[in-house]
């Protein structure tokens, strides 16, 4: 395989995992009003860690999930934040070099999320702005 191929599948990859993002954002507020309690700002929310539960980690979880940070096996339901979503935000936090990348979904955290997902044009899709 040449060298053109690969990087036009990697970047079919890379688009194709945006366009679902953006899907899955458009559906999470698609009727906004009934969705702001349902899908809070986590930027603005509490801080979280092992044992926080809720709506703010239900979101994060999907948006860890959507963007490929989280894999939850069948069956598991979301809303606690145990292991697998601590090690999902230090994965994420180590692709955004946070220092240290612990898991933790704090200031830090949350301040580097915003950025990202503003360049990306995620925040108005998910209402945050």
């Amino acid at each position: 395989m040449n060298t053109l191929n690969k990087y036009s599948k990697v970047s079919a990859i890379i688009v194709g995992a945006g366009v679902m993002l953006a899907l899955t954002l458009t559906f999470i507020i698609s009727t906004p009003q009934a969705q702001a309690a349902q899908y809070p700002n986590i930027i603005l929310g509490q801080d979280m860690a092992v044992g926080s539960t809720g709506q703010g980690v239900v979101v994060l979880q999907s948006l860890l999930s959507e963007t490929g940070y989280l894999i939850i096996p069948a069956g598991v339901p979301f809303g606690y934040y145990g292991s697998l979503t601590m090690e999902a935000v230090a994965r994420y936090q180590n692709s955004l070099n946070i220092v240290p990348s612990n898991g933790y979904f704090g200031a830090i955290t949350k301040s580097a999320m915003y950025s990202h997902f503003a360049v990306h044009g995620w925040l108005d899709l998910l209402g945050w702005r």
